[in-house]
């Protein structure tokens, strides 16, 4: 039965990455020059680098995992695509990346790309949603 599952995910996978245009590639941010567009903090650390891009066709970028998943669930905003940096400064979709919780990360959400992550992004996401927005009491 788990190797069914796990077929079934890498199929889910191999499609998900096989849809992708390539008129809307991932960018790079303006490196410490812009913003996060959900905390406002320069986005300086590749490493937990994230962005979206809107349904407009507008790349959001975010300096923390976390700000991303915090902003899609706190606006219940729609993203026609997400990506976060694997190890290697590569921009790699959401949809096929694997998460590890307890990095120290630039707004302490924690969690950050990882090969051997055991999270799926639909965990980030649901962490996003317990925890308290910027500037409000814990």
């Amino acid at each position: 039965m788990k190797r069914v599952a796990v077929a079934a995910l890498a199929a889910l996978a191999a499609l998900g990455v096989a849809c992708q245009s390539a008129s809307d590639p991932p960018q790079d941010p303006v490196w410490d020059k812009q913003t996060c567009s959900s905390c406002a903090m320069l986005v300086s650390a590749p490493r937990f680098a994230a962005q979206l891009l809107t349904p407009a066709g507008d790349h959001l970028y975010f300096d923390d995992i976390g700000c991303m998943a915090a902003y899609l669930t706190q606006r219940k905003s729609a993203a026609k695509r997400t990506w976060v940096r694997d190890g290697k400064g590569n921009w790699l979709s959401t949809d096929v990346a694997h998460f590890a919780k307890g990095a120290k990360t630039p707004m302490d959400y924690g969690f950050a790309y990882s090969e051997t992550g055991d999270l799926p992004w639909s965990a980030v996401l649901a962490a996003a949603r317990e925890r308290p927005k910027h500037g409000s009491e814990p």
